[in-house]
């Protein structure tokens, strides 16, 4: 799967706000924000706002950032 400008922002997001001690080329789809990469909700609201900021646009909205627990999720916001 290539990666949008958005998405690759977002994986490097993820990469530095992870708690596992993972690079962005362990980072993999199918992993659980929360679980998988050690983001909590304080964290996960800071990876939303720097995405944000980074792509210059509101993206997210109260409709879809409770459906996003992957990183897959992610990326298809990230896609519209």
């Amino acid at each position: 799967m290539e990666l949008n400008g958005n998405q690759q922002a977002a994986r490097q997001i993820l990469e530095n706000l992870c708690t596992k001690n993972l690079n962005s080329q362990q980072i993999t789809g199918e992993m659980s924000i929360n679980d998988d990469l050690g983001i909590d909700s304080l964290q996960f609201i800071r990876l939303i706002l720097e995405v944000e900021v980074n792509a210059g646009a509101n993206i997210f909205n109260v409709q879809n950032i409770p459906h996003i627990k992957t990183v897959n999720d992610l990326y298809e916001v990230l896609s519209n």
